[in-house]
């Protein structure tokens, strides 16, 4: 019996959602991106003249990309897959104008979803989407024609009454939209408002904008039932609560006229954090599903329920019956409209991972709101606008940009480890050993992690100024996100979840790479945290003396030891933020070191190593000699500078010693400083471990991150996070305690 696998994918999502400046049509385009796979389903539906799509049907399902099956059994398969592709597309055209959909199907090689189907398929949609136009060529481009404001497309008429009736509909019925207190049931949720049927706008910002609304609330009902699930009649008013108001939105990230005239809007923000976070090594799974399942086959019937809501895989509640794997995906017989076991393993994969992501955001948010009430404050505006996979970009203030991605991070890592599926696929996500052989069967000691454990993620935050352009934000947050993938999935090592920072002070970027890049050598980012940073980090510290306090056990996360430096240099005490010892590091000198950082690293590596040199030299036939201990004290006494034989030396290793003795000896707060930096991990060190910088550069490094973390993180956000660490430790060593003398 032959079948068909057809794949409809949306491409070019960042160009989609981005091509404009304004937040509300970002909303909107993030959300119609997300309705292709309701638009597969409803076409599916009427193409098959069912209410009810086959198990086998589905073969992926995530945000922006789908596979589905048709078999002879379903009709004329081929028709089928033209069909579906030409109806979709056309959906496409007409209710997301400006989104770009492309279509492909091929014939399956077997009876059943394979992986080497699935990777031809993917060669095919590559092929075909390289030679296809893009979709902003489908709109007229005349001298004539009016500009859409803000867009290079054509303007266009504002929607008609029909138009916006029918997406009102659309929304209550089909995407079950909530209805909020306020709203007239019959006409809810708004669409087009009355200032945007005046402005000349092009039809993707029209319907993007109408979108906006019913995408804010979706998104906020999403987070509110993981909050309170067993409460569904708490959730409009907490909806009301978060504000679905885009316009109100808006107002606190943009200056905008529009939004000026709005009633109850939220405080504008003093920054804007951009957050782009990816999952470590997801992508190599999903590229080769067929590997992935070989190792996890075995596992499959043993699954327990999930840690968190979740969404009911179609293909089955469990997977087929078990058949040992040989290399060969199991088959069934061709009459069979059940989904191979594959088939379910795939859209397990998806449906698990797209829940965890949605948790983790639900998890993330709330830890946000718990901290603004601590820090008297009534909203913290939160708002994701790409959900795609492990793919995740959120806006928010700028001083709860970290706070929120460090979360993600550790909620992420902590559902993946308790997850029965994805905590295996870690080991997978993690990498072979260099040499393992080739099998065509799992063996554990071929790979890096040796068991279940989490799937880590690396977080980019860029925080900028009110009215910055979103997509350069989002440009700069993505590079941050590559840099700290390139130090967590060093080659050989286990993975580790990664944050790196920006603090944007020049409203120019004209190269994120190159931005970054200014500030190398000057700093100890990205920093690496969460379940495998313990191992990396090692005897790499700022400290690399026999007395490291790597020696023995740290009892905090490495994240929490940086707040605890953090708490340090504002001269509060690292173990309780609460109390002030009134001895911040000086700030003046601070940025002094930074300077002398920032010569230093333009110093040739050959001429880094001046050890020898105790800060002063002596002036001898016209050349520089070191001067000795004993010089320099005589010099000192000496009342005179003419007298004096020795002068301070120039170069910036010694610059930057001096100034850094200087301060241990009569700056208050610095020793505390130090004694904090200790274990804090040397990025330098930790790229190459054969690299013997000095301990003073290396803790010197971290007081530009001190200054961005010091200025850039909430009052109460360093105390509430040290505080959990410290009781997560405390549970954990009176739970050893209690086995003492005990069963071990």
């Amino acid at each position: 019996m032959s079948n068909y696998l057809v794949m409809l994918q949306t491409n070019s999502n960042q160009s989609f959602i981005f091509s404009s400046p304004r937040l509300r049509e970002q909303i909107g385009a993030s959300f119609e991106i997300t309705l292709l796979s309701k638009w597969v389903k409803d076409k599916a539906e009427e193409l098959l003249d069912t209410k009810t799509l086959p198990s086998s049907f589905w073969v992926s399902d995530s945000s922006g990309k789908v596979i589905v099956r048709f078999t002879e059994a379903d009709g004329y398969p081929t028709d089928l897959a033209k069909r579906l592709i030409q109806e979709v597309t056309l959906r496409a055209l007409t209710d997301a104008p400006g989104l770009d959909v492309t279509g492909v199907f091929i014939e399956a090689t077997s009876n059943t979803v394979c992986a080497e189907d699935l990777q031809e398929l993917d060669r095919v949609f590559l092929e075909y989407s390289l030679n296809r136009r893009p979709a902003a060529a489908r709109f007229p481009q005349f001298p004539f024609l009016e500009r859409g404001s803000e867009s290079a497309l054509p303007a266009s008429p504002k929607l008609s009454a029909d138009d916006c009736r029918e997406m009102r509909r659309y929304a209550r019925e089909t995407l079950n939209v909530p209805l909020l207190t306020n709203d007239d049931t019959n006409f809810s949720p708004p669409t087009q408002t009355d200032q945007d049927a005046q402005d000349s706008l092009s039809l993707p910002s029209r319907i993007k904008r109408a979108w906006s609304r019913s995408a804010r609330r979706l998104q906020l009902q999403e987070v509110v039932s993981r909050w309170a699930p067993d409460a569904p009649d708490t959730w409009p008013k907490e909806i009301e609560r978060l504000n679905e108001d885009p316009f109100q939105l808006e107002g606190a990230f943009q200056d905008l006229p529009q939004a000026a005239n709005s009633q109850d809007t939220l405080t504008s923000l003093s920054s804007v954090g951009v957050i782009h976070i990816d999952g470590n090594g997801v992508g190599a799974i999903m590229r080769d599903l067929g590997e992935a399942f070989k190792k996890t086959n075995n596992t499959l019937d043993k699954l327990t329920k999930p840690p968190y809501l979740r969404m009911l895989n179609p293909c089955g509640k469990m997977p087929p019956r078990f058949r040992s794997y040989s290399g060969k995906l199991p088959h069934f017989r061709s009459y069979s409209r059940k989904p191979p076991r594959f088939q379910w393993f795939i859209m397990e994969v998806n449906y698990r991972l797209d829940d965890i992501v949605k948790e983790a955001i639900a998890r993330s948010w709330a830890d946000v709101e718990y901290l603004a009430n601590d820090d008297d404050i009534d909203l913290v505006p939160v708002v994701p606008v790409l959900v795609g996979g492990d793919d995740v970009t959120v806006y928010t203030d700028g001083r709860y940009a970290i706070p929120f991605a460090e979360a993600y991070i550790r909620h992420y890592e902590r559902l993946t480890k308790d997850d029965d599926l994805l905590s295996v696929l870690a080991i997978v996500a993690g990498g072979k050993k260099a040499g393992a052989p080739e099998r065509d069967h799992f063996e554990i000691e071929d790979y890096i992690i040796q068991e279940p454990g989490p799937l880590t993620a690396s977080a980019g935050v860029a925080i900028v100024g009110r009215n910055f352009p979103f997509h350069i934000a989002y440009d700069l947050a993505e590079e941050l996100v590559k840099r700290g993938k390139k130090l967590g999935k060093k080659p050989g090592t286990a993975p580790c979840s990664t944050i790196d920072f920006h603090v944007l002070r020049d409203a120019t970027v004209l190269d994120p790479e190159d931005t970054l890049n200014e500030y190398k050598g000057r700093t100890q980012r990205p920093f690496l945290i969460g379940h495998y940073t313990p191992d990396r980090i090692g005897d790499a510290t700022t400290t690399s003396s026999e007395e490291a306090p790597t020696t023995t056990s740290q009892p905090l996360s490495s994240w929490a030891r940086i707040l605890q430096a953090v708490a340090a240099f504002d001269g509060k005490k690292p173990d309780d933020p609460t109390q002030t010892t009134g001895d911040p590091f000086p700030r003046a000198r601070a940025n002094r070191i930074v300077k002398l950082l920032a010569e230093y690293v333009n110093v040739p590596k050959d001429d880094k190593a001046r050890s020898e040199c105790l800060g002063y030299v002596v002036l001898k036939d016209n050349e520089e000699k070191f001067a000795t201990q004993e010089q320099i004290d005589k010099d000192k006494e000496k009342p005179d500078d003419a007298e004096r034989i020795t002068k301070r030396c120039e170069h910036p290793s010694c610059a930057i010693r001096l100034e850094w003795t200087n301060a241990m000896e009569n700056a208050r707060g610095t020793k505390a400083l130090v004694k904090a930096l200790g274990p804090l991990p040397s990025k330098t060190r930790l790229d190459d471990s054969d690299e013997h910088t000095e301990d003073c550069i290396e803790q010197v490094r971290w007081l530009l991150d001190l200054i961005d973390l010091s200025g850039n993180l909430p009052d109460g956000y360093l105390v509430s996070r040290i505080r959990r660490d410290a009781d997560i430790s405390g549970s954990a060593e009176a739970a050893d305690d209690s086995t003492e003398g005990g069963a071990k």
